[in-house]
């Protein structure tokens, strides 16, 4: 397959996403839930990554809603296989994080393809790195997550966090193990209530602004919060 056929490919599955457009255009009805460390009630695994620690030391923070979402998730990871257990890789991520994020991949996109520009250089973007205005991470509706056993994650064709089409849930480049794995994190997380981003297969929010566009939603429920106090 060329290369053009390859990116017309990724650009169809792409054209399914949930948009920067569609994400601004929902308003945010804050329900006052909680920002909150996950705690011992989580039975399965969290990494802390090392950039988050100056901002929420040595805990994952989410929204208090959040908690039991994750739990009943644990728990339906845990029913698929007794070795399998629930990562939680990131929650709530700092504005000044996000922002940082997006200023990367937006600097990328732009050196694979030095056309774009405006709306459309902030829409490619969007689907590696949400645009900081509304950005889930930073309103402590967002988890990014995978399924690891004691050897360490099972195969999701790509690794979490990469910067590649490839991360599309749905992409059919990837192995059928891992097309099988993707699906079954899928599942589990929209069993309990998540919403899936489909152009990151680890990422799956409750309230925010992307959960409330996938579901059709009239409101989010979560506006973006400053750094918690973790003295």
């Amino acid at each position: 397959m060329s290369k053009v056929e390859l990116n017309e490919v990724y650009e169809a599955l792409a054209d399914k996403f949930i948009t920067y457009k569609d994400m601004s255009g929902r308003p945010v009805k804050d329900d006052g839930s909680k920002l909150v460390p996950i705690g011992e009630e989580f039975t399965g695994k969290i990494h802390i990554l090392e950039d988050y620690r100056l901002y929420t030391g040595d805990h994952v923070f989410v929204r208090e809603a959040l908690i039991p979402m994750l739990v009943k998730a644990q728990a339906e990871v845990k029913a698929i296989h007794p070795d399998y257990d629930l990562e939680i890789y990131c929650g709530y991520r700092s504005l000044d994080i996000q922002k940082s994020n997006f200023e990367r991949i937006t600097k990328l996109e732009l050196e694979a393809d030095p056309t774009l520009e405006g709306d459309k250089l902030k829409e490619r973007a969007h689907r590696f790195s949400a645009a900081p205005d509304v950005a889930g991470h930073p309103t402590g509706g967002a988890v990014d997550v995978q399924i690891v056993t004691p050897e360490g994650p099972i195969d999701f064709g790509t690794p979490i966090h990469s910067y590649a089409k490839d991360t599309y849930t749905l992409s059919p480049f990837i192995s059928k193990e891992a097309w099988h794995n993707r699906q079954l994190l899928r599942a589990c997380m929209l069993k309990v209530g998540f919403a899936p981003l489909d152009s990151e297969w680890w990422h799956f929010s409750y309230g925010d602004r992307e959960w409330a566009a996938y579901f059709n939603k009239p409101h989010a429920l979560f506006t973006q919060l400053p750094v918690p106090n973790i003295e």
